[in-house]
C-alpha cells in the first residue's frame, strides 16, 4: 500500500496549539498580585518627603528658647551696701522683643546713720535688660557699682531709672521699688533686702564762690560745692534789696547773674565758707566806646563875648557852667548832635571861667577888637569917665588923625572883625 507523504504543516500547527494552551493555563493559574508592570523609561520617580523642622526651633531640632514679658520676669540678686555693689540675674528670660526693664543703684549723703533727710545723690549706676528676637540670646546678669561717701550714707537698689534727688520730707519714696521688697515690683527678685543706711561722721559741704564782672556792669556768681560730701546752701545779698538762696548739691555747680543795679555791692554766705564780699569791677580788657570830641570856642566882638559848643553825633551830653567876673553865671547842657551858645555883654576887664564837662583851665578874657568904633558899643573903647570936648587947633589935628584912623579901621574891619579862640576841653 502506498501511503501519502505527510505535510510538515500539521506537526507545526499541533505544536503551536500546545504551546498556546500551556501559556493560557499558566496565565490562569498565576496570582493576580504576583507581578507588576515594569516602569516605562519615561516615568518620573516619586519624591520622598523629609520631616520638616518644628517652627521656631533651631535646625538641630532643639526647642527654641522661650521669652517673657517684663511684668512676668523673675530675678535673683546680690547686694553689698557699704561697698556700693549689686548684681541681678534674670532667671526665666530672656525678655521678649520690645520689652525692657531698667534698674538703678544709687548712693546718698545723709545727716545720720539711720534714715534721715535731707539726702543728696552722690553717685548712680543705671542699666537695663532688653528684649531679644526669637532664637537670640539676651544678657542674663547686670552688675552695678557706685561710690559711697566716707560719712553717713544711704544706698538703694531699685527697679526703674527714676531717682529722687534730693530726698526730703515732702519728696517721693522708693517704697516697693526697692529690690528684694516683700511686695510690689521689688518682690520679683529673690535675695537680701537691697537697701542700706550707715556710715560714720557728719557729712559736710565745701562751698566756694567765684565772681566774674563783665564790661556792662553785670556780675556772674559761680557757686561751687566741689570737694565736700553734702549739699551747700548759699545766701546771696545784692544792691537794691536783691536776695536769693541757692542750694548746690554735692559736687555740683550753680551760677547766678546779677544785673548792674544788683551788682554794685554783693555778699554771699554759706556754712563752712568765709563770707564773700565784693561788687562789680571793670575788667581790664574792656574797650572804651568811641566818643566824638566836641568843638568848643569863643569870640570877642565889639559888644559881646560869645561861647559856642558843637557836640558831634557820637558824643555824650555836655553840661558846663560859665561864670563871669561880673554878673550871674550861666549853665548850659548840649546834647549829642546839637550846638549851644552862651554870651555875655562886653565890658572892659571882662573874664569868663568855664567849668564842668568843658573846662577853660582858667579865666578867659574879653579882648576888644581893633576895628570897634571909638564911641558906642559894649566896650566903647572911649573914655568911660566922660569930660569936656576938645576944641581949637588940637581938635583939628585930632579930627584929621581920626579920619585917617577911620579909613584904616574900615580896612581892618573887613579883614579881622572877629577873633575866635579855642579853649581847653
Amino acid at each position: 500500500m502506498i501511503r501519502p507523504q505527510l505535510s510538515p504543516r500539521r506537526p507545526l500547527a499541533v505544536t503551536a496549539a500546545a504551546l498556546a494552551g500551556l501559556a493560557t493555563a499558566l496565565a490562569l493559574t498565576a496570582p493576580a498580585g504576583a507581578t507588576s508592570a515594569s516602569p516605562s523609561p519615561t516615568a518620573t520617580p516619586t519624591a520622598t518627603a523629609t520631616p520638616s523642622a518644628t517652627a521656631g526651633a533651631p535646625s538641630g531640632g532643639e526647642p527654641a528658647p522661650s521669652c517673657v514679658a517684663a511684668a512676668d520676669a523673675r530675678y535673683t540678686h546680690t547686694f553689698d551696701g557699704p561697698a556700693g555693689k549689686a548684681s541681678i540675674t534674670l532667671t526665666n528670660g530672656p525678655l521678649c522683643r520690645g520689652e525692657e526693664q531698667e534698674l538703678a543703684l544709687v548712693s546718698y549723703v545723709t545727716p545720720s546713720a539711720k534714715f534721715a533727710v535731707p539726702q543728696y545723690v552722690l553717685d548712680k549706676s543705671i542699666k537695663k535688660f532688653t528684649g531679644v528676637a526669637p532664637g537670640e540670646l539676651g544678657v542674663a546678669t547686670l552688675d552695678f557699682a557706685v561710690e559711697v561717701p566716707n560719712c553717713y550714707t544711704q544706698v538703694d537698689f531699685v527697679f526703674g531709672s527714676k531717682l529722687i534727688d534730693p530726698l526730703t520730707d515732702t519728696s517721693d519714696r522708693y517704697g516697693d521699688r526697692k529690690v528684694g521688697s516683700p511686695a510690689g515690683i521689688g518682690a520679683r527678685s529673690t535675695g537680701p533686702r537691697a537697701w542700706y543706711n550707715g556710715g560714720s561722721g557728719t557729712c559736710s559741704a565745701a562751698p566756694e564762690v567765684i565772681a566774674e564782672s563783665d564790661c556792662d556792669g553785670n556780675v556772674e556768681l559761680t557757686l561751687v560745692n566741689r570737694g565736700g560730701n553734702a549739699g551747700a546752701t548759699f545766701a546771696i545779698v545784692g544792691s537794691g534789696g536783691f536776695t536769693e538762696q541757692v542750694t548746690v548739691p554735692l559736687r555740683k555747680i550753680e551760677t547766678r547773674r546779677l544785673s548792674a543795679g544788683q551788682a554794685q555791692e554783693i555778699t554771699v554766705t554759706a556754712p563752712g565758707m568765709k563770707d564773700f564780699t565784693g561788687g562789680w569791677q571793670k575788667p581790664a580788657d574792656c574797650q572804651q566806646p568811641e566818643v566824638g570830641t566836641p568843638d568848643a570856642s569863643y569870640e570877642s566882638s565889639c559888644d559881646k563875648m560869645i561861647f559856642r559848643i558843637s557836640n558831634p553825633e557820637d558824643g555824650t551830653p555836655l553840661t558846663s557852667v560859665f561864670t563871669p567876673n561880673k554878673g550871674e553865671p550861666k549853665k548850659i547842657t548840649v546834647e549829642p548832635g546839637r550846638t549851644g551858645t552862651v554870651s555875655f555883654p562886653a565890658s572892659k576887664g571882662l573874664t569868663v571861667t568855664v567849668t564842668g564837662d568843658l573846662d577853660s583851665g582858667g579865666p578867659l578874657k574879653w579882648e576888644q577888637p581893633k576895628d570897634c568904633p571909638s564911641t558906642g558899643g559894649g566896650g566903647g573903647g572911649g573914655d568911660q569917665d566922660g569930660g569936656l570936648p576938645v576944641t581949637g587947633a588940637a581938635a583939628g589935628a585930632i579930627a584929621a588923625g581920626a579920619a585917617t584912623l577911620l579909613v584904616a579901621g574900615a580896612v581892618l574891619f573887613l579883614v579881622a572883625r572877629r577873633r575866635r579862640i579855642r579853649f581847653t576841653v
